[in-house]
C-alpha cells in the first residue's frame, strides 16, 4: 500500500514536472519578447512611420499596424463568412458524400504549407493585377483561416441538443431560417470562438503575404489595389536587416503583435468557459 502511494506520488511529480518543461519554451517567448520590445513601446510608436535605419527619430509601427487590422478585418469577413457555411453544411448534412469529403479537406488544409497559399495568390490575383495588393493578402489569409472557422462552427452546431434541432424545425420555417437564426443564436459562443481563432491566425501570418503585399512601410492604407503594411511582415524584414534600430522596432512590433494575439485568445477563453446550451 505504501510503495503504491510512493509510486503515484512520483508519477504525479514526473508529469507535472514534463509539464513545466513543456511549456517554459513558450514562457521564455513571451518573457523574452516583452522584455526586448515593451520598453519602446508608447502611444507614438503605435501611429508613427519606421524609422530610417540611421539617424532620423525613433519612428513607430503605424502604416504596419493599421494595415494588419484591415487585413484582419477582411479575412475573416470573407474567411469567416465562407467558413461558417460550410462549418453548417458539416454538420447538418454530415451524412451526406460531400460533405465527407469537404471534411477531408478541410482537415489537410489546417497543415498545409500556407506559403503555397500566398503562391497560389499569387498567381490568381497579383499577376493578372501586375502589382502587390491589400486584396490578394486578405484572399490569402481568408484561405489560411477557412478550415479554422468551418470545422470550429461545425463542433458548435454538433453540439447543439438534438432535441433542440427538433423543436427549431418543427416551426415549419426553411432550413435557412434554422440555421442561421435559431440554431446560430443557440451556438453564438461556439462560432463566435471559432471567428476569434480565424482572427488570431490571420494576425500572425507571415508566409502569404511575402507574395501578396509587398510590406510597404511608406504610406499607409491606399486602397485594396495598392500594396499595404503589415506587422509580420515588417518584423520579418526588420529583424534581417544588419541595423540595430530597425532590430529594436522588430522587437516592438512583436510585443505589439503578441499582446493582440493574447488578448484574442482570452477572450475565446472566455467565451468557451461561458458556453451553456
Amino acid at each position: 500500500m505504501i510503495a503504491r502511494k510512493v509510486k503515484n506520488k512520483i508519477m504525479i511529480g514526473l508529469i507535472g514536472l514534463l509539464a513545466i518543461v513543456s511549456a517554459a519554451p513558450l514562457f521564455a517567448i513571451i518573457a523574452s519578447i516583452y522584455v526586448n520590445g515593451a520598453r519602446i513601446i508608447s502611444p507614438r510608436f503605435l501611429v508613427d512611420f519606421p524609422p530610417p535605419p540611421l539617424g532620423g527619430s525613433d519612428g513607430g509601427i503605424g502604416p504596419a499596424l493599421v494595415g494588419t487590422l484591415i487585413l484582419m478585418a477582411l479575412s475573416i469577413l470573407i474567411g469567416g463568412g465562407l467558413g461558417l457555411f460550410t462549418g453548417i453544411f458539416l454538420s447538418e448534412y454530415g451524412h451526406h458524400i460531400l460533405s465527407h469529403y469537404t471534411r477531408l479537406s478541410l482537415q489537410i488544409m489546417v497543415e498545409f504549407p500556407t506559403v503555397i497559399i500566398g503562391l497560389f495568390a499569387y498567381a490568381v490575383l497579383v499577376l493578372p493585377l501586375r502589382s502587390f495588393n491589400a486584396f490578394a493578402g486578405a484572399f490569402a489569409l481568408a484561405i489560411v483561416i477557412i478550415p479554422y472557422v468551418a470545422l470550429q462552427v461545425r463542433e458548435a452546431y454538433a453540439s447543439i441538443p438534438y432535441s433542440l434541432k427538433e423543436a427549431a424545425y418543427s416551426l415549419g420555417v426553411s432550413p435557412f431560417v434554422v440555421n442561421l437564426r435559431i440554431l446560430l443564436s443557440v451556438a453564438r459562443r461556439g462560432v463566435a470562438t471559432a471567428l476569434l481563432v480565424g482572427l488570431a491566425r490571420a494576425a500572425g501570418e507571415t508566409a502569404p503575404l511575402l507574395f501578396t503585399i509587398l510590406g510597404t512601410t511608406l504610406s499607409y492604407f491606399e486602397g485594396l489595389d495598392k500594396p499595404i503594411g503589415a506587422v509580420p511582415l515588417l518584423i520579418y524584414n526588420f529583424a534581417l536587416s544588419p541595423y540595430e534600430r530597425w532590430h529594436e522596432v522588430a522587437w516592438g512590433a512583436a510585443a505589439v503583435l503578441l499582446t493582440i494575439i493574447l488578448a484574442l485568445f482570452m477572450v475565446t477563453r472566455s467565451l468557451v468557459k461561458e458556453v451553456e446550451l
